[in-house]
């Protein structure tokens, strides 16, 4: 998966609905750009900026008869292309590859992509990191020398319109922003989703999971969960049987913690359980410790651990109807015996198969499914959006959503400290369920929630073995993505480990 420039873009002010292309032009001197639009008032305005380095002047309106000239104007447009215009010989452009329902989304997924047409074909090579969904309206695009400037309009989502812009240099390189390396398979082919997965000291630990070993469920075949748990030594070339689970397990909340990994809830054929347990690596083996289980039984929950508890939220409670719930828990690893304890949950709709993560003294609650009973009384499935954090002793807080579902992405989340983001890995789109092809590949986007602005946006390389239903482990620096599901019915036996460089 190649890896792109992300470009920070700068909102330069509200613009009318409906109005003129903005525009771009050096200023007359050289060293600074000019871009005007119009106000939602009706009136011009104009702001400067150097080619690169410092930010914008405050807007001020365009006398009459000074519109700047706009050199995108009367290049003939190329299907899917906003603006173009040359660079040297080249054709550079501004494309959009938002997506679209009934597309098969490809990286990047976003409003505003700076590409070059080589040998006939466009080549992207740096994208606007705005929200990654929004619709961009009109667009202008200049170069100057090696210096680019787009300026663009694009919806709010609240129905309004906003002028934004980028300043980008062309030529450049993009360094790497994340390194992966591949681990070795999964044993068990041809591999399984939501498995229990996690680290006791250097010893890799996973187990159970479910597939469909003979036909996808279309055709009649019948999931089968696993009870097998295996380990990957530091330094192995390959995993090793270590045992077996006390019964099959599947779709349970997995975390590391001090005393190796901790399984909770889930289900098996024989329905959704509410035990608990740690799986420790002691002796060459693996052994199994009961913890205290859950009050309630729960299919699919999210956990995560912070300051020396673990939080624990949503999940399915058993049918039918299958529901999911709003259950919120927290067990303190320091008093294992008084059990997990309720606390207020958030102020959105329970859900099952979310996000969660823990950065910063703070808990992140993320997407989900929520199924409930309809009106007639039917099942109802609604794919969620919204984000929450959590601080203990604080009550929750609403976050911008997500530009789209991202169900069943691996959770505990990949975070890093500084800067401060928690990241989102593929997940189901659920604008696509059920228009898009069913032998469609997961989506690969990586999106990322930036703690200090307070926004989500899309990361400048995609993951390149997309899967979903799949766990993901911390260990010394790497997140580690274990086996997990490539499209409808589909598993794969894909290991790799994944280290932020940005």
């Amino acid at each position: 998966m190649s890896t792109l420039f992300s470009v920070s873009t700068v909102l330069l002010g509200p613009a009318a609905t409906g109005a003129a292309c903005p525009t771009a032009a050096p200023v007359p001197g050289g060293g600074r750009w000019r871009a005007t639009w119009i106000m939602p008032s009706g009136d011009r305005v104009q702001t400067t900026a150097a080619y690169s380095g410092d930010g914008w002047s405050a807007p001020a309106a365009v006398r009459t008869g000074d519109e700047p000239a706009n050199p995108a104007v009367g290049l003939p447009p190329a299907e899917g292309v906003l603006a173009q215009t040359f660079h040297g010989d080249a054709l550079v452009a501004l494309r959009t590859r938002r997506r679209v329902p009934g597309v098969r989304p490809q990286f990047p997924s976003a409003g505003l992509v700076i590409s070059r047409l080589v040998a006939g074909n466009w080549q992207d090579v740096a994208f606007a990191d705005d929200v990654p969904d929004g619709e961009v309206l009109a667009a202008t695009v200049c170069v100057e020398g090696d210096y680019l400037l787009a300026v663009y309009l694009v919806a709010d989502g609240r129905g309004g319109t906003t002028c934004r812009a980028l300043r980008f240099t062309l030529g450049a390189s993009p360094a790497p922003c994340g390194e992966w390396r591949r681990l070795p398979d999964y044993p068990l082919a041809p591999g399984v989703a939501c498995p229990l997965a996690g680290m006791h000291g250097e010893v890799l630990i996973a187990a159970g999971g479910a597939n469909f070993p003979d036909r996808p469920p279309w055709e009649g075949g019948s999931k089968k969960t696993y009870d097998e748990i295996f380990a990957l030594l530091s330094g192995a070339r390959d995993w090793r049987p270590a045992g077996r689970l006390p019964e099959p397990r599947a779709y349970a909340a997995t975390v590391t913690v001090p005393g190796g990994l901790l399984v909770v809830g889930g289900e098996n054929a024989g329905g959704v359980r509410q035990d608990a347990y740690m799986l420790r690596w002691e002796g060459e083996r693996i052994v199994v410790v009961p913890v205290p289980g859950l009050p309630v039984p729960l299919s699919s929950p999210v956990a995560a651990v912070l300051d020396g508890k673990v939080y624990l939220a949503g999940g399915y409670q058993p049918g039918p109807p299958r529901v999911a719930t709003d259950s919120f828990f927290s067990l303190d690893l320091g008093n294992s015996a008084a059990g997990w304890q309720p606390l207020p949950a958030w102020p959105g709709p329970p859900r099952g198969q979310a996000i969660m993560a823990a950065l910063d003294g703070a808990i992140y609650l993320i997407s989900g499914l929520e199924l409930n009973l309809g009106p007639d009384g039917k099942p109802h499935t609604t794919y969620l959006t919204d984000a929450y954090r959590y601080r203990p002793g604080q009550q929750w807080e609403r976050l911008p959503d997500l530009p789209w579902s991202a169900i069943a992405s691996p959770s505990p989340a990949p975070v890093t400290v500084n800067p401060g983001r928690v990241f989102v890995f593929g997940g189901v789109d659920g604008r696509q369920v059920g228009v898009l092809p069913r032998e469609t590949l997961v989506p690969e986007d990586i999106l990322y929630f930036d703690v200090g602005r307070h926004e989500w946006h899309l990361w400048p390389e995609g993951w390149n073995a997309p899967a979903v239903n799949t766990p993901v482990v911390a260990a010394q620096g790497e997140w580690i993505f274990l086996t997990g599901e490539t499209m409808a019915g589909k598993r794969t036996t894909a290991v790799q480990a994944w280290r932020p460089r940005r």
